[in-house]
């Protein structure tokens, strides 16, 4: 196969929507853009946006954002290789603890928004699709 359709063919397969729990499909980041910025910390940041966005009141994540932010971690975390034990206990058992501290809520709660604005810089999406 011609090489420049092998990698159209091959970045419309990874760039594929999300669909949330709630059937939202939304658009998530272009791999590219993903696999650039593809670490745990960076991961950290999306696994304690979701967690913080779906617990704090003021902070609550629309189904769209939930999709994008839930979507686009799934991505880094299959960048970086991590099975579903080291996904959990490394990245969602830290931040469901963060929630234990009063705090929380109030200093990451506002870091929400300034993310999905990145997602979406890197070609995501929060209104639903298909």
């Amino acid at each position: 196969m011609h090489k420049p359709l092998t990698a159209a063919l091959l970045s419309l397969t990874l760039a594929a929507p999300a669909l949330a729990d709630g059937g939202v499909t939304v658009a998530l980041p272009d791999p590219g853009s993903v696999a650039r910025v593809a670490d745990e910390a960076f991961l950290h940041q999306l696994v304690l946006a979701n967690v913080v966005g779906m617990n704090c009141d003021g902070f609550r994540l629309t189904d769209g954002e939930w999709a994008l932010i839930t979507g686009t971690a799934d991505l880094v975390a299959a960048a970086l290789k991590l099975d579903t034990a080291a996904y959990d206990s490394g990245f969602y058992g830290p931040a469901f603890d963060a929630l234990d501290r009063p705090e929380t809520c109030a200093t990451e709660g506002p870091k929400i928004a300034p993310l999905i604005e990145r997602l979406k810089a890197m070609g995501g999406g929060t209104t639903p699709i298909g």
